[in-house]
């Protein structure tokens, strides 16, 4: 009888430690499950910021384009200004030659 007991003893003993160790399972697997939960939210949050944020092919086809045109200006523009220049020195040296004939 006395053996039975203490067998039962353990038993209780074996029951407890598992009881301890399923709570503090469940107390590590809530915790966990906050964690998945918030890193969901997070992801979705940033999710829907890059959607609306994040520039399209579109976007920077749109932007290379403007680029290319401002670049085709510029350049348009420093031909057109060393044209000028040409003209300008061409122009000034014939008054040169007009003033010294004159003198």
């Amino acid at each position: 009888m006395d053996e039975m007991k203490r067998e039962i003893g353990e038993l209780k003993d074996s029951v407890a430690r598992i009881d301890a160790s399923v709570t503090r399972l469940d107390s590590t697997v809530n915790r966990m499950a906050v964690t998945v939960a918030q890193l969901v939210g997070g992801l979705s949050d940033m999710k829907d910021f890059l959607a609306e944020n994040m520039a399209t092919k579109k976007d920077i086809s749109n932007l290379n384009s403007r680029m290319d045109g401002f670049s085709g200006l510029l350049l348009d523009s420093r031909h057109r200004w060393a044209v000028h220049a040409e003209t300008l020195a061409q122009h000034d040296a014939r008054l040169t030659k007009i003033e010294t004939r004159d003198a």
